[in-house]
């Protein structure tokens, strides 16, 4: 909100991405949140709530890439071919990525380790991807954008990233002491905080490159145009719900002992 009130939306194309990243990233914490409420109404309703999940939180990876496409490009591969392909490859990477995930729960039964894996990698793809731009800068040219203090966020960012992706995937503390943090401390609610904790790192770092930055992107590349972020963002959502629909009308095809009633 706070932006939305210092912000020309008309007519300062280049705060457009900025904006679209924050609205994800607004979307994917209220999708997650209804999804843990609502998932206990019914075994199906428990699959669809994660299903729209997911979804989100691969609207938010497009929107992280508008964002990084926008404003944390290292100026060696600005306006390169691999920048020009860059958000629309991420939004193909979005389809896949909600099909694969949603794909997952049908396993968690009889491959529950085959499951996981898929879903860890539904994530981690698309995440890999939108942080090319920042590995570039962190480990190729280090010195690139050494006075730029938008790297220190970018830093933190990452590690905290890699430490939400650990504890999901080790399930810590629980698997240590069984039934102790079943209420609080378990690990899906410490990936839960660490998750926030790196979109608030990640935030803070693309404000002070849109900020740091701006002179040197406006004269060296073209702001995105309206059609390009809307093209971007229907297509990911069109092609998403279409995968959660397809895998939502699944579920009632599907003997019932077949469904795994475990929330992961």
């Amino acid at each position: 909100m706070t932006a939305l009130s210092v912000t020309d939306i008309q007519n300062d194309s280049y705060s457009w991405p900025m904006l679209v990243y924050m609205c994800t990233s607004c979307v994917y914490p209220l999708a997650s949140s209804c999804a843990h409420t609502f998932s206990s109404m019914s075994k199906n309703a428990r699959h669809i709530c994660y299903f729209l999940d997911y979804g989100a939180v691969n609207l938010f990876s497009l929107g992280s890439a508008i964002a990084y496409s926008a404003y944390t490009f290292p100026d060696a591969l600005v306006c390169s071919t691999f920048h020009e392909c860059y958000v629309a490859l991420a939004v193909l990477n979005t389809i896949l990525s909600t099909g694969l995930s949603c794909y997952s729960r049908f396993l968690e039964l009889q491959k529950p380790r085959l499951c996981k894996l898929l879903r860890v990698l539904a994530f981690a793809y698309p995440y890999t991807w939108d942080s090319l731009p920042i590995f570039y800068r962190l480990f190729l040219f280090p010195g690139e954008n050494s006075r730029n203090e938008a790297m220190l966020y970018h830093q933190k960012h990452m590690g905290m990233t890699l430490l939400a992706s650990f504890l999901y995937s080790a399930h810590l503390p629980e698997r240590l002491a069984p039934g102790r943090f079943d209420y609080i401390g378990h690990s899906h609610q410490l990936f839960h905080v660490c998750v926030i904790l790196a979109t608030h790192l990640q935030m803070e770092a693309i404000l002070l490159d849109k900020t740091l930055r701006r002179e040197w992107l406006l004269a060296t590349s073209r702001p995105f145009s309206f059609p390009q972020i809307a093209v971007a963002m229907l297509l990911c959502i069109i092609f998403s719900l279409s995968n959660i629909i397809y895998f939502s009308a699944a579920l009632y095809r599907i003997p019932e002992p077949e469904l795994h009633e475990k929330e992961t």
